[in-house]
């Protein structure tokens, strides 16, 4: 449990050159998450950051479990970067620092031959919509290894002696996969303790960075940065700039294509079942709003409940498969999804597919407003309001319809660009003529921070409850 630093990727590497399974826990879970993953994936060994020290103890104690626990000192110019109190420099002394506990264990347990194949075994979703779920991937054999890795590499830009920048959380699937190869592959990794849109352009300016994973939310901070501060910066030497894990808005995309050009490249996928499609900046200018077609034998098919495929425009269920190298999984205590579909699962995502067989998605199964019996999808009306002048950021959901017998109507929630006169009118007002009256939100809410992980995903319930409560929402 720790933010990016070196000591993240030392253990990453060392637990899986012995055998063992490094388990990221994500460093904004609270007690109760931390506690079920420890005793659910029956950890022998925690590490934690020295701020993380407190939660890591009490989910120890929650969970009924006793893993040792080593602390890791945060170094200075971590925290700095950061912006993180530099107290949290000094260790709480309660537990060995990594440095004590190496130094307890002189004689090395040696490397294990397979081992790396093993270490992929275990990894939990992101509890966005619910309790984390451990991920079990079967034993992968060389040949799957080396092919994941390839196929990586290669749509990814990694290269020995290449420039790598690690933008987003360690903790996350993808960019710990992308760092933990980078770092096999001999590429030159630049991490960044934390998010920061003009550091994250001074790193790529100063160090000639060729590749960096980022993900909606973050293109949309850079493109808040004042024009005379992205002028200040030479980002020519990007070349593959990558982004993923939650829908981007068309006007996000198109703004940060315009910008970065080529260098753009988005998949999608899933813990379960690895990278499904890829697209490039020309291709998604020839299908906009789209996350790609399926690569390396994966698959995608648009079908209802109960399997029942749907015609090209119709949406639906997203049920994919991995790549034709992609181990298969079952869910740590659960066994394997069930799914009409043999081969393919649904992991709750909704979208439908064009006729040259791009994939386009509209939302999560959980997200769908029911307003009077219709469904609206809120990933159309975020991109809308995405489009107009002065927006950064923006999430739709539905809530009760307290004042009549709709069952739904939707509520926005808008965090504007610095500098930006919106009000809930304003945007009402400008959504009218945009979408159809039904999907035009009821209720607008101006908020100055929304619930995302750093991987970028929202934390909706976290706003519903923000609404119910009427706390942390101005209408």
């Amino acid at each position: 449990m720790a933010r990016n630093d070196i000591e993240f990727l030392e253990l990453s590497v060392a637990i899986a050159g012995v055998g063992g399974n490094p388990v990221p826990i994500n460093i904004h879970w609270q007690m109760p998450e931390v506690a079920h993953v420890l005793a659910d994936s029956r950890v022998r060994i925690m590490f934690a950051h020295t701020e993380f020290i407190p939660i890591a103890e009490a989910a120890r104690k929650h969970a009924g479990v006793c893993p040792a626990l080593v602390e890791v000192a945060m170094p200075k110019e971590s925290l700095d970067e950061a912006g993180l109190d530099p107290a949290l420099a000094q260790v709480s002394g309660l537990f060995p620092t990594l440095e004590q506990w190496i130094d307890e264990h002189p004689q090395p347990l040696g490397r294990r031959e397979g081992a790396v194949a093993d270490s992929m075994g275990l990894i939990y979703t992101s509890g966005t919509t619910g309790t984390p779920k451990g991920i079990a991937r079967e034993h992968m054999t060389p040949q799957q290894l080396l092919s994941i890795a390839g196929a990586t590499a290669q749509r990814a830009g990694l290269t020995p002696g290449g420039q790598m920048l690690v933008a987003g959380p360690l903790y996350h699937t993808s960019p710990n996969a992308l760092a933990v190869m980078a770092l096999r592959l001999g590429t030159n990794i630049t991490i960044m303790p934390r998010w920061n849109s003009e550091r994250f352009l001074a790193h790529i300016h100063e160090k000639a960075i060729q590749q960096a994973k980022v993900v909606p939310t973050m293109l949309s901070r850079l493109l808040s940065l004042p024009a005379a501060v992205r002028a200040r910066y030479d980002i020519s030497s990007l070349t593959h700039l990558i982004h993923s894990a939650a829908p981007c808005p068309p006007a996000i995309k198109r703004a940060a294509i315009d910008w970065f050009g080529d260098a753009l490249l988005e998949f999608y996928g899933n813990s379960e079942c690895g990278t499904i499609t890829w697209i490039t900046a020309s291709d998604w200018l020839a299908h906009p709003g789209s996350v790609g077609l399926p690569a390396d034998g994966s698959a995608v098919l648009i079908a209802d409940a109960h399997g029942n495929p749907l015609t090209p425009g119709q949406i639906g269920r997203v049920y994919v498969r991995g790549a034709d190298y992609w181990p298969r999984f079952t869910y740590l205590g659960l066994g394997a999804p069930a799914s009409p579909i043999e081969g393919m699962i649904w992991v709750g995502d909704l979208g439908r597919i064009d006729d040259d067989g791009y994939l386009y998605l509209t939302g999560r199964s959980a997200d769908v407003v029911i307003r009077g019996g219709v469904n609206i999808y809120p990933a159309e009306i975020e991109g809308t309001i995405a489009a107009l002048d002065g927006v950064e950021d923006v999430a739709v959901l539905g809530i009760p319809d307290s004042a009549g017998d709709l069952g739904e109507v939707v509520a926005a929630f808008v965090l504007p660009r610095p500098d930006a006169d919106l009000t809930a009118h304003s945007i009402r007002t400008a959504l009218r003529g945009r979408l159809a009256d039904y999907k035009v939100p009821s209720v607008v809410h101006i908020v100055d921070q929304l619930p995302r992980d750093d991987s970028g995903k929202i934390y909706k319930r976290r706003l519903r409850t923000a609404y119910a409560t009427g706390s942390s929402a101005e209408e």
